[in-house]
């Protein structure tokens, strides 16, 4: 790949094509806007002008905090024209916190070392108070836009090499921000091993829902296309959520043939969109459907498959993938036109011996697990056991991995990078093996919870549970759970009351209420199932601390026994 930079073929496309269609963009509201490779590079080009009038400089980190807009795109892109350094926030949902997100903000700001935060002329005002004025500003659109913009834009020279790209942030609630800082010949390389696996063609269009401050929705969804060359669908991930036919008619309105999403939005879509929805749609174009983000799932693959297969839909699209921030986005992927392989494995000695031992399918005490592929051009995976060395085939360890565009460490956090990377691998805290060279995932070191491809910390929520009246501090467990239905898993939460003689039917409901809402203002997380235990059922270690796993074994056994 020729570029130096990820901006350089849109800015020659817009030389060369002008009214080459670069991408359409669906708001919230399901109103369109065409644009073309001249408008995008002319709107990117004003707020890289509009940046330098106040003052932003090469090299600077500017975090974006605003909702899926044409202004989130252009200020991504504006930055990069500037060679200052973006990054995407989450914008906050109508349920989260104002208080809990400005507080977030300022850690993303303390971690990264921003200059300015961008948001709505809404929301800018409320950010202030928790940002500050020192070393960052906030900045709302029109302050920047509004004004006499710079009539040139000042550039280092640094675009080529290892010159800084973006910035992301590692998923994850209110842990620890770990910010990781791509430079652009490192995101090239992962795009040109993207193009070399995809095998883009000419009319190929990138449908997405993803948003972009998730690696999938700002790599897969925006940066590639734009880099290749072919036309993206963006559309509101909200307007998604709330109607997912959106994504089957704008595959067939544009003949989209590339689409990314986790596992739980298959069973989304095969569950929400009608037959009526569906009148008039083929799907026959559609060529690739990449899953990643969560684990894959066996029933979700084929109640997918089914329920869209008489509109054109073939199982062969079907990907599955495996990859995170700090390989830029993607490590591993199955091979477009056969599903991903299913591989029956012994349940029990998967879990006590760490050995995934073929199974008859479907059979008593067998699983199944989804391959996620092979590793992409450029990268290699291993497994690892607990004293560090390589594993053979079939047995359960550490995946590690290391390639040519892997990050080289967290951003300004050198304690991180020394636990994560060990002569050059990175070490990624998931469980799987490797068969006949493919990639299963069968688990996490970690007690992370995954809910709708969204990484949530289990202590996040315990410490919510602590601060509500009635709970007992320090005796509440998180955990997750599968949830078939669902597609992914859903989170629960048992607690000891403070006085749990004396709580009748109604202070149990009374305190499950605000525990729900406090979740939910303070992370933005519904859960699945609120429990209240006698003392004592809360499992702990010998040290003292949760024993998660044993209590969600715990939770699930006393379950089966009730029904």
């Amino acid at each position: 790949m020729s570029a130096l930079s990820l901006v350089d073929p849109l800015r020659e496309r817009a030389t060369r094509e002008p009214e080459r269609r670069a991408l359409v963009f669906v708001a919230e509201d399901g109103t369109r806007r065409d644009v073309t490779a001249a408008a995008l590079d002319a709107d990117a080009g004003r707020w890289a002008r509009g940046l330098a009038g106040i003052g932003i400089v090469p090299g600077d980190v500017i975090l974006l905090s605003m909702g899926h807009s044409c202004d989130l795109i252009g200020a991504f892109l504006g930055t990069l024209y500037l060679d200052a350094v973006p990054c995407v926030l989450p914008y906050p949902g109508e349920r989260l916190d104002v208080v809990v997100y400005g507080e977030r903000v300022r850690a993303a700001c303390d971690a990264s070392a921003a200059r300015a935060v961008v948001s709505s002329a809404a929301f800018a005002p409320r950010l202030r108070a928790y940002v500050g004025e020192a070393g960052c500003r906030v900045l709302a659109v029109d302050e920047i836009l509004g004004k006499p913009l710079a009539d040139d834009v000042p550039r280092n020279g640094r675009r080529a090499g290892d010159a800084s790209a973006f910035l992301q942030f590692t998923s994850g609630t209110t842990g620890p921000a770990r910010a990781i800082v791509h430079t652009h010949c490192r995101v090239l390389e992962m795009i040109a091993a993207k193009d070399s696996k995809d095998q883009y063609r000419p009319g190929d269009v990138v449908v997405s829902w993803l948003p972009l401050y998730h690696d999938l929705g700002l790599v897969s969804g925006l940066l590639t296309p734009l880099v290749i060359g072919v036309p993206t669908v963006l559309i509101a991930p909200l307007h998604w959520v709330r109607d997912p036919r959106i994504l089957f008619t704008a595959l067939h309105e544009f003949g989209g043939t590339h689409c990314w999403m986790p596992n739980f939005a298959l069973n989304h879509c095969a569950r929400h969109v009608r037959d009526r929805d569906l009148e008039g749609i083929d799907l026959g174009r559609w060529r690739a459907l990449v899953l990643g983000g969560e684990p894959v799932r066996l029933a979700s693959l084929e109640l997918f498959a089914e329920r869209f297969r008489a509109y054109g839909f073939r199982e062969g699209a079907l990907i599955a993938g495996y990859g995170m921030a700090e390989n830029i986005e993607g490590a591993t992927a199955t091979v477009e036109g056969r599903p991903p392989r299913v591989d029956w494995v012994c349940q029990r000695t998967l879990h006590e011996d760490r050995r995934a031992v073929p199974a008859e399918p479907r059979a008593a005490g067998s699983t199944p697990i989804i391959s996620c592929g092979f590793p992409l051009a450029g990268t290699e995976v291993v497994i690892a056991s607990s004293r560090g060395q390589w594993l053979p085939e079939r047995h359960v360890g550490e995946i590690a991995l290391r390639s040519a565009y892997m990050f080289p460490g967290y951003h300004r956090r050198p304690d991180l990078t020394a636990a994560a990377i060990h002569d050059g691998w990175f070490h990624t805290g998931d469980l799987g093996y490797l068969a006949d060279g493919e990639l299963y995932v069968c688990g996490r070191k970690k007690d992370l919870i995954i809910v709708g491809g969204r990484n949530i910390n289990p202590e996040d929520i315990e410490t919510v549970a602590d601060a509500v009246e009635g709970i007992r501090p320090g005796r509440s467990v998180a955990f997750g759970v599968d949830d078939e239905r669902l597609g992914s898993e859903r989170a629960v939460l048992l607690c000891e009351l403070r006085d749990a003689k004396a709580a009748d039917a109604s202070v149990r409901l009374a305190v499950e209420r605000e525990l729900r809402q406090c979740v939910v203002c303070t992370l933005d997380l519904a859960l699945g199932d609120v429990g209240f235990v006698e003392p004592g059922w809360i499992v702990k270690t010998s040290s003292g601390k949760l024993a998660r796993a044993a209590n969600r074994e715990k939770y699930l056994r006393e379950r089966a026994t009730e029904s």
